[in-house]
């Protein structure tokens, strides 16, 4: 049997924090918790979960990166509902943050 492959081009980085995302067109603010991260993009969960392609902002306050807030922003690539039990939030969202000019 052989075993999964991770298709991340950069390594992650284990890291939770409380995030805030918003999507890009609505406007609409959401809660979540990240999970890891890296410098192409992050998990997190949350009870929301926008459909792959939709651009969003997101918000940490305890970045693994700097000391102050940041602001990321960045496509929704994949979304899972989680089963129940497994976490406080019903789906786990991957992203890829966004370079300048992307869309």
């Amino acid at each position: 049997m052989a075993a999964e492959t991770d298709h991340r081009i950069d390594i992650r980085i284990k890291h939770k924090a409380e995030i805030q995302f918003e999507n890009y067109f609505s406007g609409t603010n959401y809660k979540a918790r990240m999970y890891n991260c890296s410098p192409g993009g992050m998990y997190f969960e949350s009870d929301y979960a926008p459909l792959p392609g939709t651009e969003i902002y997101i918000g940490v306050k305890n970045s693994p990166y700097d000391a102050a807030a940041d602001v990321y922003h960045a496509q929704i690539r994949w979304r899972k509902q989680l089963l129940p039990g497994a976490s406080s939030y019903q789906y786990g969202v991957g992203v890829k943050y966004c370079l300048p000019g992307c869309r």
